[in-house]
């Protein structure tokens, strides 16, 4: 009798891992902190999100481990800023199929409500990034601004984009989205 219920046990615990193991598979990555919110609010209870840049490490100087590639292609959704923010990101994201990304900065409606210069032209010196041994003369993300997670607009464009991306690639979740 004991043995039996051993096995049961065994078969039970058997099949909630594999169905824990495929669900962890099939998660939502998103690059940094403000935009693992978003997609955590989206994808809640339909998918796990994860953030791949770890709390306390700064997006500019940041170089990818071997966990975080394997992260990465175990994906469902890579949501990243583009490549004028998450540089540590620009090889491993181009290879990842356009249908399994939402690549922020390039997202329709987005281009015209970044800010132009803010980081080349005027360096704000009260900026900061949570380190205090760089400063705004350290970085540089091109021709725009791209701290996209302060705008609100650009916060909601990038929830829309992920909820429609997470339909197109698991539409039986469509109702729980």
């Amino acid at each position: 009798m004991l043995h039996k219920k051993t096995l049961l046990f065994a078969a039970f615990s058997a099949a909630f891992f594999s169905t824990t193991m495929t669900q962890a598979n099939a998660a939502v990555v998103a690059s940094l902190k403000p935009l693992g919110f978003i997609a955590s609010a989206i994808a809640d209870g339909v998918t796990p999100t994860e953030v791949l840049l770890p709390d306390g490490a700064s997006e500019h100087d940041y170089a990818l481990r071997p966990s975080d590639a394997k992260r990465l292609r175990n994906a469902d959704l890579v949501v990243w800023i583009g490549p004028e923010m998450e540089a540590f990101m620009d090889k491993t994201a181009t290879a990842f199929p356009e249908s399994k990304k939402v690549t922020i900065s390039m997202l329709p409606g987005v281009k015209p409500l970044l800010i132009k210069g803010a980081d080349d032209d005027e360096h704000d010196h009260d900026h900061d990034h949570g380190t205090a041994e760089k400063g705004d003369e350290d970085h540089h993300h091109g021709e725009y601004n791209m701290h996209l997670w302060l705008s609100p607009e650009i916060a909601r464009l990038s929830a829309v984009a992920i909820h429609d991306k997470l339909v197109e690639l698991m539409p039986q979740s469509r109702a729980k989205l």
